[in-house]
């Protein structure tokens, strides 16, 4: 475990203002010493002062450490399938970017979405990712680190990034025929004898290299799922929210997916069923041995547990004035009365 600040200059700016009204306060006080010994009068007991200044140091102090913003980082040791690996590919071609309205979430937007949800109901098993357009692009080799897996859909996956090398004018930007690459560019690790692909797209794919995919996937002994993302009222927004006249969903077009996918003995599921995913990826690797796949990094932020023990320092010195008033009054009262029953017996 380790403490790191990700603000330390904001821990130095808080302690300088916070010198200000410690120094005010200070100052004050030996100014009424003096005043007092001027008048001969006795100076206000010492004790009330010091809780004060107590208190507001506390404070400071407090404020300090949370504006550096103190981080925790523990480590933890994750374990998973030793024989099985998958692979979820993002479809980032320019259609995926069609949405229901202007606004709302696209296609992309909601594949990652699945993406994440899906890799939390695999907890056991390394997941990496890739990006598919007229090519496929590993991004994150199967790992069992959900930070990394959900850090490199959020940071690394957008609409047409890596640009397609087809002409920017073509409506359709996929090749589904590119998955071939998984097989062929050994994406998978030696190990990993029970490996499983899912692939999020609307299915707008060019046939091309159609024919070669069933002998690759058996031959790498590959389970090839599907997620699609289409409907024929989506269109493409700009930022300002104008439609982009230039792509018009087809359903022609996701017709080979279709024919893909019962080649393949597979299936193409709809957005959001997650758990049906889940529940194929399951029966696909079956039970096999687990192993140490790599260590994941956990992280704390400190700073609303140290503002909230903030509170109490604040509550002190908000009230103490009116919390010595009361004492005051309280020790007044007890010394009438002692002074008039004093009296009352003496008559």
């Amino acid at each position: 475990m380790s403490v790191s600040f990700a603000t330390p200059l904001a821990a130095t700016l808080v302690v300088l203002v916070g010198l200000v009204p410690l120094g005010v306060l200070l100052s004050e006080r030996r100014r009424l010493h003096r005043l007092c010994g001027q008048l001969g009068l006795r100076p206000p007991q010492g004790r009330q002062a010091t809780s004060v200044v107590i208190a507001l140091t506390l404070l400071v102090a407090l404020l300090a450490l949370a504006a550096a913003q103190p981080v925790v980082a523990t480590t933890t040791t994750e374990r998973g399938r030793a024989d099985a690996e998958a692979f979820f590919v993002l479809d980032t071609s320019r259609s995926m970017a069609a949405a229901d309205a202007a606004g709302s979430p696209t296609r992309l937007d909601r594949a990652r979405a699945d993406a994440k949800e899906l890799r939390a109901r695999l907890p056991g098993l390394a997941v990496g990712v890739a990006s598919l357009t007229d090519r496929v692009l590993p991004h994150l080799f199967p790992t069992m680190s959900t930070n990394d897996f959900n850090a490199t859909l959020d940071e690394s996956l957008a609409i047409d990034r890596p640009t397609s090398s087809l002409a920017y004018g073509d409506a359709v930007g996929t090749k589904l025929g590119a998955l071939s690459d998984l097989v062929a560019a050994n994406y998978f690790s030696p190990g990993a004898k029970r490996r499983v692909a899912v692939v999020f797209t609307d299915g707008e794919t060019l046939p091309e290299n159609l024919s070669a995919l069933p002998m690759l996937f058996a031959e790498g002994n590959v389970k090839v799922l599907f997620v699609q993302y289409w409907d024929r009222d989506e269109r493409i927004y700009d930022a300002e929210g104008a439609l982009n006249p230039a792509y018009a969903p087809e359903p022609a077009l996701t017709t080979p997916l279709t024919t893909l996918a019962k080649v393949l003995s597979s299936h193409a599921y709809e957005a959001g069923r997650t758990g049906d995913v889940a529940a194929a990826i399951e029966a696909a690797i079956g039970d096999g041995p687990t192993t140490t796949r790599g260590r994941e990094l956990g992280t704390r932020l400190l700073t609303p547990y140290l503002v909230l023990v903030s509170v109490l320092p604040l509550a002190f010195l908000l009230g103490h004035d009116e919390w010595m008033t009361r004492r005051r009054r309280r020790k007044t009262r007890l010394t009438g009365a002692t002074t008039g029953g004093s009296a009352s017996t003496h008559s």
